[in-house]
């Protein structure tokens, strides 16, 4: 039997459905996460995993090069089924088996806001003016360059981290200042600083992008890029902070809009050398001119968010992905008609989560497929733009994607969280 390896985080919301996909499509699969190395020293994991740092791609690729060399039945491919890091580990360890996949230096780039910036902008896909600096420089100095080179409002973004943790706005040198100090202070966490000594000390500040935005969920064979999905997103994204909340699809553009969407996000991916695979996408739409490209990476939508697509006779999102990498043939699966959405609960406030209230009965509102609550009792919730996760998820199916987006909305209002403030460290004030 043909298997794949699946690279995974122990974060990842997306491990289950990816695990179901392979099985669906009846092959063995490796699983390669990053769970506790202390613990591999005293308990012995199932043959079928293999522990890897996603920190340290190099050693990662290695690791999975050996696993798959002591393999009995062939590997077919490697597909990242995490994040940015994940994609890096398994653009490396594909070609060093000269297995299909995007070439390291493409999921790079797509790893690093600053270099899928300037290699789109040497491309001359439509981006948004910016400018690097170092997190700790001195805000009077990037206030003055970034005033007479990008000009007023910007945005202020950490080059690794995703999901917009960290990506603020500033209207003027004061709030730049105060949006520095708090970047400042995240980026200086040992985790982040340990996945890029460099990268994870530099921001990028670019002219914030007035308009509607939205997402596209793509899939590239040999550098074509056939579009899946196009989501709304109904909500303003206007800041200061840039909490995602409502995916809507199919998309209540019009059909040039979606059309010249696709193309930029297209000319994105070959700007920065992705050539197989999924891509996600975000643009922003503004009142003149083409569509701008904020982020393009080499993966699937994040979270739970691709259990509202559905394909052919009822594949899923990661069902697609794992037989493209098999090399079947997909391109005939078109996304199933009806509309669809998914809300990221949004997190109220910062506190330890005690109970969560009206679950049933946002259930039984019409139009609302399910329910999720990803957080637990007990659990520190941390908003944006430190925190890194959400509550839940809100999935809705429909024939309309109003009605989907108004079933969404009827769905939150029937829950209620309760939080209690945590308690202030010694030493420390409250947090």
């Amino acid at each position: 039997m043909a298997s794949v390896v699946l690279v995974v985080s122990t974060t990842s919301y997306r491990t289950d459905d990816f695990l179901q996909a392979c099985r669906n499509a009846g092959v063995e699969v490796l699983l390669a996460s990053d769970r506790c190395h202390v613990l591999d020293g005293h308990f012995t994991f199932p043959p079928e995993s293999v522990v890897i740092d996603l920190h340290a791609p190099e050693a990662a690729a290695e690791a999975l090069v050996r696993a798959v060399g002591a393999r009995t039945s062939p590997v077919c491919a490697i597909l990242p089924a995490a994040g940015e890091a994940a994609a890096v580990v398994a653009a490396l360890a594909s070609e060093a088996l000269g297995l299909p996949a995007n070439a390291p230096g493409a999921a790079l780039a797509a790893q690093n806001k600053h270099t899928m910036r300037l290699l789109c902008q040497r491309a001359g896909v439509p981006t948004p003016s910016f400018l690097c600096f170092p997190v700790d420089a001195d805000p009077a100095a990037v206030a003055a360059e970034v005033g007479a080179e990008i000009g007023w409002p910007l945005v202020l973004k950490p080059l690794l981290l995703s999901g917009s943790r960290g990506v603020m706005r500033a209207d003027d040198a004061l709030g730049l200042r105060a949006a520095l100090a708090r970047l400042c202070r995240l980026l200086s966490a040992p985790e982040l600083r340990a996945l890029d000594p460099v990268a994870s000390r530099r921001v990028l500040c670019e002219r914030f992008v007035s308009g509607p935005e939205v997402a596209l969920e793509g899939l590239l064979t040999d550098g074509a890029l056939c579009t899946l999905a196009l989501f709304d997103k109904p909500d303003p994204m206007d800041g200061p902070f840039f909490e995602e909340t409502i995916y809507v699809t199919p998309s209540r553009l019009p059909g040039p809009t979606q059309d010249a969407i696709s193309a930029a996000t297209a000319a994105a991916a070959r700007a920065i050398g992705l050539r197989t695979g999924p891509v996600h996408a975000e643009l922003r739409l503004p009142p003149e001119g083409p569509p701008i490209v904020i982020e393009i990476a080499a993966r699937t939508i994040g979270g739970l968010c691709a259990r509202t697509l559905r394909f052919g006779t009822g594949l899923s999102l990661e069902e697609l992905v794992v037989r493209h990498a098999l090399g079947h043939d997909v391109g005939a699966l078109e996304r199933q008609e009806s509309a669809a959405g998914v809300m990221m609960i949004p997190i109220p406030g910062a506190g330890v989560l005690q109970a969560v209230e009206g679950v049933d009965r946002a259930r039984a509102v019409p139009d609302i497929e399910d329910v999720v609550i990803s957080a637990r009792p007990g659990e520190t919730l941390v908003p944006l733009p430190e925190g890194k996760s959400y509550l839940g998820f809100i999935f809705a199916r429909g024939a309309t994607p109003a009605g989907v987006e108004h079933a969404l909305r009827a769905a939150h209002a029937e829950l209620s969280f309760t939080l209690t403030k945590t308690l202030p460290r010694s030493g420390a004030g409250s947090t």
